[in-house]
């Protein structure tokens, strides 16, 4: 019995060997399935990013470094410890990380939305921007809005900068 065991080991491990030979290289899996994923480019960001700011970037929103959409600049979070919120305007960099956290918060979801122009609602962003999905800060924007177009228009490669001024001359309520 022992005996019939260690044969029945011994095939299994040499089957195990010999398996890779059948299976196509690395080479062959990823030429036949393209693993990159698109994203909207970040030069064409700072405009969304400045509709950002506008709409969701305050200290206790997504300006704050605990979120998974976290979002810097002018009115908010700042990648520099010297700069401070309403000081200097948002850098370069401010708005390549805001790009960054973005982007990276679904990237096949994006890519799929960006690249086939699949429907936006399937993102989190989308869906809680307009409402549809539960967030802490509301509905900010109702479909078709400037707010909207903005970001919808930007995530699905038709983008035109437009909206987002809208959105950032606004008249934007004052505390008093």
């Amino acid at each position: 019995m022992p005996l019939k065991l260690a044969f029945a080991a011994w095939s299994g491990i040499g089957l195990a060997l010999l398996m890779p030979c059948c299976a196509p290289s690395l080479e062959e899996q990823t030429s036949t399935h393209d693993t990159t994923l698109a994203a909207p480019a970040p030069d064409s960001f700072p405009e969304v990013g400045e509709a950002l700011q506008q709409s969701c970037a305050t200290l206790d929103c997504h300006g704050q470094v605990g979120r998974a959409l976290r979002i810097y600049g002018y009115g908010g979070l700042r990648l520099s410890l010297l700069d401070t919120p309403l000081g200097d305007p948002t850098s370069e960099l401010e708005y390549l990380a805001s790009y960054e956290s973005l982007v990276n918060l679904e990237p096949e979801v994006l890519s799929e939305v960006f690249t086939w122009q699949a429907d936006p609602n399937q993102l989190s962003l989308v869906r809680k921007t307009r409402g549809i999905e539960h967030h802490k800060g509301g509905q900010r924007a109702i479909p078709g809005d400037a707010l909207d177009r903005c970001i919808v228009l930007w995530l699905t490669d038709n983008f035109d900068p437009d909206p987002c001024t809208d959105v950032v001359n606004a008249e934007h309520p004052t505390i008093e």
